[in-house]
Order: C-alpha cells, then sequence, then structure tokens
C-alpha cells in the first residue's frame, strides 16, 4: 500500500521494520523506488560496506577490551542455584561472517540475552561491524585444562602427590 508521506514517514517505517525483523538489526536499510529508480545507486555504497565488514579482522587486544568493558558495565547473569558463568577471554577465528570465540567457565551459564547484550556492545565499540552478521562461537573449558589445574596441587587425600613449584 502507497502511503502519504510527511516528515515522519522515513522514522517510522525505520521503527517499523526494526521492530519486525529484531534478528537482522544490524543490516542497514535504504528505501528506493524501482518505478523511478530514485537512491538506487546508494546500493552499490551499501554492499560495498557489508563486503568490508564482512572481511573486517580486529586485533585479539581490542576484542578483549571491549568485552571486559562489556563486562565491567554489565556481569554475567548467575543462575537460581548460584553458578555464575565466568569470561575469560575472547578472539576473531575467522572472516566471512567474522566469528569470535569467547572461552567461558560453562558455555550454557550464558543465556540468549547476554549474547544480545555482548552482541551490540561489541557492534558499538567497534567501527565496521554495522552491515554483517556475527558469529560468536561460547566455548567451555576443555576437560584436559580442567584436569590439568586440579591435578597441579594434587588431589585430596593423594598423600601430597601433586607438584605446586617448578622445583624438586
Amino acid at each position: 500500500a502507497v502511503v502519504d508521506k510527511d516528515e515522519t514517514t522515513y522514522d517510522k517505517s525505520v521503527k517499523y521494520f526494526r521492530s519486525e525483523l529484531p534478528q537482522v538489526r544490524w543490516a542497514p536499510i535504504l528505501f528506493i523506488s524501482a518505478a523511478t529508480g530514485q537512491r538506487v545507486g546508494k546500493i552499490y555504497g551499501a554492499i560495498d560496506e557489508a563486503l568490508k565488514a564482512h572481511r573486517k579482522i580486529i586485533s585479539t587486544a581490542i576484542l578483549n577490551e571491549v568485552l571486559r568493558d562489556a563486562i565491567l558495565w554489565q556481569p554475567p547473569p548467575a543462575k537460581r542455584n548460584g553458578a555464575q558463568a565466568k569470561i575469560y577471554y575472547c578472539n576473531q577465528v575467522s572472516t566471512r561472517p567474522p566469528t569470535i570465540v569467547v572461552f567461558v567457565n560453562d558455555p550454557k551459564l550464558i543465556n540468549d540475552n547476554y549474547r544480545r547484550y555482548l552482541d551490540r556492545k561489541f557492534r558499538e565499540s567497534l567501527d565496521g561491524f554495522e552491515a554483517t552478521p556475527i558469529r560468536w562461537i561460547f566455548r567451555g573449558r576443555r576437560a584436559r585444562d580442567i584436569r590439568r589445574a586440579r591435578n597441579m596441587n594434587g588431589d585430596p587425600g593423594d598423600g601430597g602427590s601433586g607438584v605446586s613449584t617448578p622445583f624438586p
């Protein structure tokens, strides 16, 4: 349906699309006319920006700084049983789309709301991710790392066979 335009039509339309398609809230919105060809040239600029964002690489130091700020602003939620998610660090492992791996103590403790929060904070803090999805992978500690940390000082009742210092 064709609507009569006024000064609020653009804002209302953007708000409508953002509310109806929250899963792609990062995508740019272009208003073009197929009938008259008005603003069709803007599509090429948007495609170029999307390609740049899709191939963007961010250093681990910057990613971890943004992650630290996001955690300080809003810590990960705790479960009712008192289990608290701990976020250790993150790094970008690939592009096309940008993929960020976040190392945590237990991925099940990071709920969808906190994942969306991190996505929003990273997009706000880093330039260049406005026109591309970001793939998030939350990875827990491996069983090998857990055993290694536990065996460093030995197990209780083993007679002190663990090594706590690098000296014999």
